[in-house]
């Protein structure tokens, strides 16, 4: 359930959260207006199969990433407003701040929109995350698409980029424009400069869309790219979706070692996945995939997984689930199975790799 305060409250919230005090001057200076804070909370029992080991866990965000989030919007007049959103994410296992410990680490931007579109300034999503998220049929979660797709940020397992300005546009007759640029900042705190886009349709049951990103290296003389092209369609009970993305990581990767066995995104590689889900009575859900990564280059590290989820909704704020994923490691490859937050790495040379993970989910 979402709560609404006045600024000035919701702003000294904002800053405990940094400083771990919030003063009275704080108060001074604040308009009025209207806060939502809001969050979800997701704790999970994981157990991966790595090859020739095995690990044991309680986890955070197996299904979602935990996260407190603030945003807000002050209504401008003549179709105009401002807005903001502040989104921390946390390890619910240990108390911990997600992101490597930043306050508002999952997004952070300010925004200004109108009948034109909006531009947002700030820490957010590549556009190429836009149109993965509502395709992927696990939702990013257990078997995550993300672990052989690209999202489009500088950081392979972040979705996001820091420096980021977007342009959003309106909608027209359901097809919409997102923009992308993201000054590197000479690099500081490994930040690269990012550029990217999408084209996305919505319409009745049907999603669809089209995405193209572009980071450079760390020495700005060459780029990684991917586009992707993702669709799914609901038919009532079930839906069905189909992604495919191909990709050149010049940026990252050299003609002397053009792919990594660990990290997916190669000089050169093609990646699928089909998959759907299905209603299961009136509260379960059943999601299932089918993962295709082509590598593309004389290492030729491929990759096949298939993941399976259920997921029951005891309300419309509380949700128990449980999955299963597999992955197929080739020809010497240690690819490792991931959820929304997490990546099971230490996997043996070419073994196949799995997790187990039940929890449950709750959002305020």
């Amino acid at each position: 359930m979402k709560r609404h305060f006045d600024t000035t409250a919701a702003a000294a919230c904002v800053l405990a959260l940094g400083t771990g005090l919030a003063t009275p001057a704080l108060a001074q200076g604040t308009a009025a207006g209207n806060v939502t804070i809001y969050g979800l909370v997701d704790a999970c029992l994981a157990r991966a199969d790595l090859g020739a080991n095995h690990l044991n866990a309680l986890n955070s965000g197996c299904l979602f990433g935990s996260r407190l989030g603030f945003r807000g919007t002050e209504d401008l007049g003549g179709g105009h407003r401002a807005y903001f959103t502040l989104e921390g994410g946390l390890s619910l296992d240990n108390g911990q701040l997600g992101q490597g410990g930043r306050i508002f680490g999952r997004k952070a931007l300010v925004a200004l929109g109108g009948p034109w579109g909006a531009i947002e300034m700030g820490r957010d999503y590549a556009p190429a995350f836009y149109l993965v998220q509502p395709v992927d049929p696990m939702g990013l979660g257990i078997g995550t698409a993300s672990s052989s797709l690209w999202t489009g940020s500088a950081a392979t397992t972040a979705a996001r980029n820091d420096n980021a300005i977007n342009y959003l546009s309106p909608t027209w007759g359901g097809l919409s424009l997102r923009l992308q640029l993201s000054a590197g900042e000479g690099g500081a705190g490994g930040a690269r400069k990012s550029k990217g886009f999408n084209l996305l349709y919505r319409s009745g049951g049907t999603t669809a869309g089209l995405s193209h990103a572009r980071v450079a290296n760390a020495a700005d003389t060459d780029e990684d790219r991917a586009t992707t092209a993702a669709v799914r369609h609901e038919f009532g009970a079930f839906s069905l979706s189909a992604i495919v993305q191909s990709g050149a990581w010049e940026g990252s990767r050299t003609a002397t070692a053009p792919a990594s066995a660990s990290s997916v995104f190669s000089r050169k590689y093609r990646s699928y996945l089909v998959g759907g889900t299905v209603r299961a009575g009136a509260a379960g859900k059943v999601a299932a995939s089918i993962k295709r990564y082509d590598d593309r280059t004389s290492r030729n590290y491929d990759l096949t997984q298939f993941s399976i989820n259920y997921v029951h909704s005891l309300s419309k704020r509380t949700d128990l689930y449980a999955g299963y994923s597999r992955l197929k490691n080739e020809r010497g490859s240690t690819y490792a199975v991931s959820d929304a937050v997490n990546s099971y790495s230490g996997v043996s040379t070419g073994a196949t790799t799995s997790l187990l993970a039940a929890g449950i989910k709750h959002v305020f």
